[in-house]
């Protein structure tokens, strides 16, 4: 082993985004596919899934006239490859 080092592959799945941080700070994002990492200094600090997800909310509410009413709403969200810091890091 003339290069010294400890290698690590990683595979990140179909419909996913992997966040890559080098010593504790943001490196990049990793798509889908089978990558290598320099382990102990750069590792996958998690995975964003690209696909739609659904979020169920019951509120209950008061309308002006003093009646309870209980809502459901289902809030339909997925994560853009784009804005994919941003939704890990904010």
């Amino acid at each position: 082993m003339s290069g010294g080092g400890c290698f690590c592959f990683q595979c990140v799945r179909t419909q996913e985004v992997a966040v890559v941080e080098d010593l504790g700070q943001y490196k990049t994002l990793l798509d889908p596919g089978f990558h290598f990492l320099l382990w102990p200094i750069t590792n996958i600090t998690g995975t964003l899934s690209l696909r739609i997800q659904q979020l169920d909310v019951i509120c209950e509410t008061k309308t002006k006239d003093n009646v309870f009413v209980t809502v459901a709403v289902a809030v339909q969200y997925r994560v853009l490859v784009d804005s994919a810091y941003d939704a890990w890091y904010r």
